[in-house]
């Protein structure tokens, strides 16, 4: 596979991954801010609580199956290996999966009075533990598709099935006044709904239901390959949402409403990164196998390259203008999160900048060092929680959870460089990052030091910002990769883009 190939495959269903997953972050943050006003930060706690353990165990359980899905599919051409993919691991997955939701239901009391502090979580909990299945099946489908490098049945099935159905659901739930515990049970559908889809998927695009087609096991290669990313998965979340936990058991229920009414918000700008990684892992998978890594230095450039452009506007509105961000989207009765809200953006901005460093670790097959790294930084993590939230609550765990990340991607990219000599700085990345820090302070230090009177005076120098950006991108951003993919929308759309090549020729080139 040449760069221009992968670029094409990459960013043809990266687009159509981005949309997908922008519109899942977009009804999810919705929902996420209607429930928040509707039943304020103590019931909105226990929400997340149950959220939160659904998320993690159903991750957990899975040990990192649904990821060597995604690996070892492309690696087999022969339909008795491919199917022996998909059997294995979920013959390993799906009975975890019931055991632990068993576990959470039996144990809901003890871990609602001692783990959180808090009895009246423990009908919540038993609710989530449903989810739990019916996520792992959903994971292992989502796994499958990625490993046949498809792009809409995932689509179809995490980024609009799945956030529709739970809208839907915690809609009616919430009108209805059954609260919390109503929430929860829209969860449940959500997951049932989008398990029966990706089922239906693996029906129609797998062989895994094809009984008279043999298999031939891979439990033993899949759970070499996953058995670090089981540790990883758990050292992640450790950093990711320990932080939640600690601060139902430090704190309160309360504070982790607020918690988890700015998190979803900081998350945002971890969307263009997520929506290129699900693809870029295979295609890198097929770089590595044939030993092109120019082609692989190549493509992580331009994706990091992209990933930083779409990101950077988003991370400036949040990261500058906090209290107005979350004032305008959950509500006053959050904004005393406002300056968490800055630390963590900085924290999922690191990820921007670094690039698709984890996947591409994965791909090559080095997930011993994404676990070491993972099980150091959790540590690290774990340590400043303990250290930070007792005195400063969501503003301490936000500090952990941004050093965490930093340090993470810190270590990520120093592996990733000892290994191929990939790293993500490029001269394009810093001079679009000189030019975005000096339109920053164009927008920053006229509204905070009230410069700006009137809201068409603030409209006139956030549409200079916008049009100095854009032209800042056109001239240090466009290189001989993006005229290959306006020559793939050409073929893909059927239309003629030689103007827009034309002007992006000149532009780039003056």
């Amino acid at each position: 596979m040449s760069t221009n190939s992968a670029l094409r495959t990459l960013f043809k269903g990266g687009g159509i991954l981005f949309l997908g997953l922008f519109l899942e972050l977009g009804i999810s943050f919705v929902a996420k801010l209607v429930i928040a006003r509707v039943l304020g930060p103590v019931n909105y706690g226990a929400v997340s609580l149950g959220i939160t353990t659904a998320t993690i165990v159903s991750t957990v359980v899975l040990l990192g199956l649904n990821t060597g899905i995604g690996r070892y599919l492309p690696m087999f051409s022969d339909k008795t290996r491919r199917r022996g993919v998909l059997v294995s691991a979920f013959q390993i997955g799906i009975p975890l999966s019931i055991l632990a939701s068993l576990l959470i239901v039996v144990f809901a009391p003890t871990i609602a009075r001692v783990v959180f502090t808090d009895p009246a979580t423990e009908a919540v909990l038993r609710i989530f533990a449903l989810c739990i299945p019916l996520a792992a099946v959903m994971k292992l489908a989502v796994g499958s598709i990625q490993g046949l490098k498809l792009s809409l049945p995932k689509v179809y099935i995490q980024n609009i099935s799945l956030p529709t159905l739970r809208f839907a659901g915690i809609i009616v739930a919430l009108s209805v006044g059954v609260g919390a515990t109503g929430v929860a049970w829209a969860y449940v559908g959500s997951y049932l709904g989008a398990a029966a889809l990706g089922v239906y998927v693996l029906y129609t695009r797998t062989s895994l239901f094809a009984r008279k087609t043999p298999y031939q096991p891979m439990h033993r290669d899949l759970l070499w390959f996953s058995a670090p990313l089981v540790i990883s998965t758990v050292m992640t979340f450790v950093f990711a949402d320990m932080d939640t936990f600690m601060l139902g058991y430090f704190s309160s229920t309360a504070d982790v409403g607020i918690y988890n009414t700015i998190y979803p918000i900081a998350l945002l700008l971890t969307m263009m990164l997520s929506s290129f990684g699900f693809l870029f892992m295979p295609v890198i998978a097929e770089l590595h196998a044939t030993g092109d890594t120019e082609s692989m230095r190549q493509l992580y450039h331009v994706v990091t390259k992209w990933v930083f452009v779409v990101t950077v506007p988003l991370f400036v509105v949040v990261a500058l203008f906090p209290t107005a961000s979350i004032r305008l989207t959950f509500g006053e009765q959050y904004v005393s999160g406002a300056a968490a809200l800055s630390i963590l953006s900085i924290a999922f901005f690191s990820h921007a900048i670094a690039g698709p460093n984890s996947d591409t670790l994965t791909s090559l097959g080095h997930t011993r060092l994404i676990m070491f790294d993972n099980t150091l930084v959790a540590g690290v993590n774990f340590v400043l929680n303990v250290v930070l939230i007792p005195p400063y609550s969501v503003l301490g765990a936000a500090v952990a959870t941004a050093v965490a990340y930093v340090l993470l991607n810190l270590l990520y990219s120093y592996q990733l460089y000892r290994v191929t000599g990939i790293q993500p700085i490029t001269g394009s990345l810093v001079r679009l990052s000189l030019v975005a820090v000096g339109l920053s302070a164009l927008v920053y230090l006229p509204v905070t030091n009230q410069w700006i009177t009137s809201v068409p005076l603030l409209v006139l120098v956030a549409a200079v910002a916008v049009i100095g950006y854009t032209v800042a991108v056109l001239r240090f951003g466009i290189g001989s990769e993006e005229l290959v993919l306006l020559e793939s929308v050409e073929d893909r759309f059927d239309i003629d883009l030689g103007r827009l090549k034309s002007l992006v020729v000149r532009v780039s080139r003056s």
